[in-house]
């Protein structure tokens, strides 16, 4: 079976290749932030993580964690809110949903994780492969004797 070589160019074309494969590989496991629920009445905050949805957007269904933040769960979760303000019912209550660690923000933390373990990893190897470049440069170019 016949070894064939690769070009200077094939070879860093094929490594920014894997290198672009393994940065998407990371949004995947990015995937499923959680979602939060936030109760605000008067200066009282109540944050309440919201169970995770099975069926995410991503994998075909639907997002309705935010669906479930409704004053009636901020009420449950923590019935002494809103009692020290207006008729205590809730009409003062607002509710936010929220995601943390969303896709664009975790794609960004394991790119820039990715780039610098990749160029200390290069930094690292590189008086090495200097070192094997220059050997191989001596070997293909040798003086012809006279």
């Amino acid at each position: 079976m016949a070894r064939t070589k690769l070009s200077r160019s094939s070879r860093i074309t094929l490594l920014l290749v894997l290198f672009c494969l393994l940065a998407l590989l990371q949004t995947t496991l990015a995937a499923n932030p959680i979602s939060f629920c936030k109760c605000v009445c008067g200066q009282e905050k109540y944050i309440v993580a919201l169970p995770r949805d099975t069926q995410h957007p991503i994998f075909g269904g639907s997002s309705k964690a935010c669906g479930s933040c409704t004053k009636k769960f901020c009420l449950d979760t923590n019935p002494d809110m809103c009692k020290d303000v207006g008729t205590g019912e809730g009409d003062e209550l607002v509710t936010i949903c929220f995601e943390r660690d969303s896709y664009k923000d975790q794609f960004i933390v394991y790119l820039f994780l990715t780039i610098t373990f990749g160029l200390l990893g290069f930094a690292g190897l590189q008086p090495f492969l200097n070192g094997l470049w220059q050997r191989r440069q001596q070997r293909s170019y040798s003086q012809m004797p006279m």
